[in-house]
């Protein structure tokens, strides 16, 4: 039993330096924050330019 149990010990192991730390969370995190902040600006300054160019249009 306990060799079953150390068998699948280091098997768990194994696959551990394949997983994500703490601090590759944390670049990820900031990166996709600044990628949403960088594309609600440009989405929002996009937006703004058809809105007034279909009011000068219609207008």
């Amino acid at each position: 039993m306990t060799t079953d149990i150390r068998d699948r010990v280091v098997h768990v192991e194994a696959g551990f330096p394949h997983l994500a730390t703490k601090n590759d969370i944390t670049t990820v995190e900031a990166t996709l924050l600044k990628w949403f902040i960088g594309t609600s600006i440009t989405l929002t300054g996009v937006v703004t330019g058809i809105v007034f160019s279909a009011a000068k249009l219609y207008h």
